[in-house]
C-alpha cells in the first residue's frame, strides 16, 4: 500500500493602506546590529515588513574605479577606499544619501507547500514528511559589530575582500564601526528557498515473524525529525520567523539556535 500527499500554497502580500501622512510604519533601528537603522518597514504598495536599505554594485576593486565611478557623477561615499562596498546612487544625485535607500528583500515566501508519502509492505510501514518556502529572502547578521572590532566573526570572513580580485560580495575588514557593515544594504540579504525532510519513521510489525505473540500488533520504530534541509542559504537554519519586536516582521536571522535533529526509538503494542 502506498499513499501520497501534496499541498501548495500562493502568496502575495501588499499593503493597501495606512492611516497616516507617510503610507509608512517606520521599523526600529539597532535590529540587524547595533549602530544601524530601520532595516524593514510597512508602506503601501510593498510587501508588510519588506526589507529597506541600500542596493550595491560589489566591492570596489581598485583607487583608478573609485574615480572613475566618482567622474562618472555617480556617488562615492567620501573616504571611499579599494575594498569598500559600492553602493548604487539610485536617485542619481552625485551622493550615497539615505534617499538612496529602497527595498532590498521580502521575507515572504511566493510559494509554499509539503509532501506526505507513505509506504507499506508486509508489516513494513515507511513514513516520510518533506516541506518547502521559495522566493524569499532573509535578512542575515550574526555580529553585533558596532560593540567591539574583535569580536568573533563566522568562517564567512575568510571570502571577504583582502585585495584585487578576491572578493566582490564582501568588504575588507576595517577596525571599528564603518559604512561598509553600518549601512543596511543587500550584502546582508539572501535567498531563503529551502526544502526540509521534517520527519522519516520507519516501523516494522513482528508480529510478521513472531506468530504467537501475545499482541495484536507489535511494533517497532525509529523516527528522525528534521532531518536534513536542502538549501543555498549561509545561516544555521533557513526555517525562522523572527520579526524582532514587531508581529508583522519576519525572516530576520541573528543567530539563533537551529531546530534541532532528533532521533526517537519505540515500540508499539496492540492488545
Amino acid at each position: 500500500r502506498y499513499g501520497i500527499g501534496i499541498n501548495g500554497a500562493y502568496n502575495k502580500n501588499e499593503v493597501t493602506r495606512i492611516e497616516n501622512s507617510e503610507g509608512i510604519i517606520h521599523g526600529n533601528p539597532d535590529v540587524l546590529s547595533q549602530g544601524t537603522k530601520e532595516m524593514y518597514r510597512a508602506e503601501v504598495g510593498y510587501p508588510i515588513g519588506y526589507f529597506f536599505g541600500f542596493k550595491t554594485d560589489g566591492i570596489f576593486q581598485t583607487q583608478e574605479q573609485i574615480d572613475a565611478v566618482r567622474a562618472s557623477g555617480h556617488g562615492v561615499l567620501p573616504g571611499a577606499q579599494p575594498g569598500d562596498v559600492f553602493f548604487r546612487d539610485l536617485n542619481g544625485d552625485g551622493a550615497i544619501t539615505d534617499d538612496d535607500r529602497t527595498m532590498i528583500g521580502n521575507p515572504h515566501p511566493a510559494f509554499s507547500g509539503g509532501l506526505n508519502l507513505t509506504l507499506g509492505y508486509q508489516g513494513i510501514d515507511l513514513a516520510v514528511t518533506a516541506i518547502g518556502s521559495f522566493g524569499h529572502q532573509i535578512a542575515k547578521s550574526y555580529r553585533s559589530f558596532a560593540d567591539s572590532p574583535l569580536q568573533n566573526y563566522t568562517t564567512e570572513v575568510f571570502g571577504r575582500w583582502h585585495g584585487e580580485g578576491t572578493s566582490n560580495r564582501l568588504p575588507r575588514l576595517t577596525s571599528g564601526s564603518h559604512t561598509n557593515n553600518q549601512y543596511i544594504s543587500d550584502i546582508y540579504i539572501e535567498n531563503g528557498d529551502f526544502v526540509k525532510i521534517q520527519n522519516i519513521t520507519l516501523g516494522y510489525d513482528l508480529k510478521q515473524i513472531w506468530k504467537n505473540a501475545p499482541f495484536s500488533q507489535t511494533r517497532i520504530y525509529a523516527t528522525v525529525q528534521n532531518l536534513f534541509t536542502f538549501t543555498n542559504y549561509s545561516g544555521m537554519d533557513p526555517e525562522i520567523g523572527y520579526g524582532y519586536d514587531e508581529p508583522w516582521v519576519n525572516g530576520i536571522d541573528l543567530g539563533f539556535y537551529p531546530q534541532p535533529r532528533t532521533v526517537m526509538f519505540g515500540v508499539n503494542l496492540k492488545f
